[in-house]
């Protein structure tokens, strides 16, 4: 939960984090994979949906839970193909799929990765049966060798499943005033417009800072603030702090200024007269 509530992570991208993907010093985790299963149940490891790697800035609370985590729960190596668990035909392919090793943070009891089924149906479901979120509907009986499993059958519920903490992250981001863009760079997503499609409605005081900003600009005797990096930057720096300038202004505070159009040799001319 930790990995979804505090880095926006999809499933895949949280069970395939190498420990050393995190970066504990400079608090950023680097998302360079994700584990994933095809029809055929095979898993194998490949990059981010879209292929969009990215760093995601880590808390100093989540930075101190990861710690702890690693001392508790030693990573487990696991190779795995790469991009597509099919066996290689071509020397080509034989090297695009070509496996890779990952210290797995986050792996099985038993020290394997985690099949995000079974995960899903042992584990989160009915930690949230527990919670109170998700209720069960029923029980299936399975038979392996001679052994008699009962589980439970529990309500359709996607908008409860791992996704919602991806959810839960851009929410409490965007209400706390972060940059869409930078949102949507931690998220992985293609451009800030699927981020703002998705989560517009978290933006409480969309236009209301930026309101407030610019009424500031316009109170009389108001020095001010401009962006470092604004193109006018500049110019309105030296115009508010040059004394010359002030004193040139505030001469001519009781000078009348005259504003009238005229035509001269078949031309439109606007003249004004002080």
């Amino acid at each position: 939960m930790d990995l979804g509530l505090g880095l926006g992570l999809r499933q895949g991208e949280a069970f395939g984090l190498d420990e050393d993907d995190f970066d504990l010093e400079a608090e950023v985790v680097h998302v360079r994979r994700q584990l994933r299963w095809d029809s055929k149940g095979r898993p194998y490891f490949c990059l981010p949906k879209g292929g969009k790697t990215r760093d995601v800035p880590l808390s100093p609370n989540l930075a101190l839970r990861a710690r702890e985590h690693f001392r508790r729960f030693p990573s487990v190596e696991c190779t795995l193909p790469w991009r597509n668990p099919e066996t290689p035909t071509t020397a080509l392919e034989a090297r695009q799929r070509k496996p890779i090793a990952v210290r797995l943070v986050l792996s099985t009891s038993q020290g394997n990765r985690i099949n995000y089924r079974t995960w899903n149906e042992r584990s989160w479901k009915p930690a949230l049966v527990a919670a109170g979120v998700l209720k069960t509907v029923g029980e299936k009986v399975q038979r392996y060798s001679g052994r008699t499993r009962r589980c439970p059958i529990f309500e359709l519920s996607r908008e409860d499943m791992f996704h919602v903490l991806r959810h839960t992250y851009a929410s409490v981001q965007l209400e706390a005033g972060e940059s869409i863009v930078s949102l949507s760079e931690w998220l992985g997503h293609s451009s800030p417009k699927i981020t703002l499609d998705h989560y517009a409605h978290f933006m409480p005081g969309a236009g209301k800072r930026g309101l407030a900003a610019m009424d500031a600009w316009l109170k009389q005797d108001q020095q001010q603030k401009v962006p470092e990096k604004s193109l006018a930057s500049p110019w309105i720096t030296s115009l508010t702090v040059n004394p010359q300038v002030k004193g040139m202004i505030k001469s001519a505070e009781h000078v009348k200024v005259k504003y009238k159009e005229t035509s001269r040799g078949g031309l439109a001319v606007n003249v004004i007269e002080c």
